[in-house]
């Protein structure tokens, strides 16, 4: 198991080597009406404790809340404001730091949250020595295994059901995985009835279509991916990491 900093002893943790670091980000967010609520960090601890086991590293408490302004009509979603959200991970990556990091990683599992994380991310390496990498793992990563995979992609939808059903499949109620297609702008448009209409079900594409054996492929392809390329960054910067 990697090592949980949450979970260390103070006597432990003088030992370790906090050199490098894997930080999960998520939401609590509605996901259709058959996937946990925190689906998003679920799926990013998963993956950054999987690579941790790789490469080495500890693992830092996951942060469960993120910027869901598309999803604020659906009960069950906690919507960060991006401000407090990106100086906050800004802090923890700072804090990081101090504590001997040299390279954060950030497994992000929510896109709501990708700029805020960027911009904590540049102003942390900005004021210190701190060398942070930011990961949004469904879209940087494991791109050809999803395409061959899954037909009905989406949020809540054949993929990320998949991916859940592979980390706790009894977190997940396939009886009530549903469908919807929703139409989609031609354009990037931030519009609240845009929003509505898109996430009508808080789900895209089709999660009836879903299955464990997918989800561990493409969850093994994601994570052997995430090593091989931190091995190519932590040459880069000199940092030492386990092959």
């Amino acid at each position: 198991m990697p090592n949980r900093l949450w979970e260390t002893t103070g006597r432990d943790v003088d030992r370790l080597d906090l050199s490098i670091m894997f930080l999960p980000v998520g939401a609590m967010e509605r996901h259709g009406r058959h996937l946990p609520l925190g689906t998003d960090t679920y799926t990013a601890l998963y993956i950054a404790e999987k690579v941790a086991e790789k490469v080495g590293g500890v693992v830092l408490p996951p942060i469960w809340y993120g910027v869901c302004m598309g999803m604020r009509g659906h009960r069950g979603t906690f919507d960060i404001g991006q401000e407090p959200f990106a100086h906050y991970v800004r802090d923890v990556l700072v804090e990081a730091w101090r504590n001997g990091a040299k390279l954060v990683v950030i497994v992000n599992g929510h896109g709501g949250n990708t700029q805020a994380l960027h911009y904590a991310a540049k102003e942390a390496a900005l004021h210190t020595d701190l060398a942070v990498v930011v990961v949004d793992w469904w879209r940087d990563l494991g791109a050809e295994v999803r395409t061959r995979l899954f037909e009905k992609p989406g949020h809540a939808g054949e993929d990320e059901t998949s991916a859940m059903l592979a980390i706790d499949e009894n977190l997940v109620d396939m009886s009530s995985a549903e469908s919807y297609e929703p139409h989609r702008p031609p354009l990037r448009v931030y519009s609240k009835k845009m929003d509505a209409d898109l996430y009508r079900y808080a789900l895209t594409g089709d999660a009836s279509r879903a299955s464990r054996e997918k989800g561990e492929e493409w969850l093994e392809a994601i994570v052997l991916e995430l090593a091989e390329k931190l091995h190519r960054v932590a040459e880069t910067l000199n940092i030492f990491i386990h092959h």
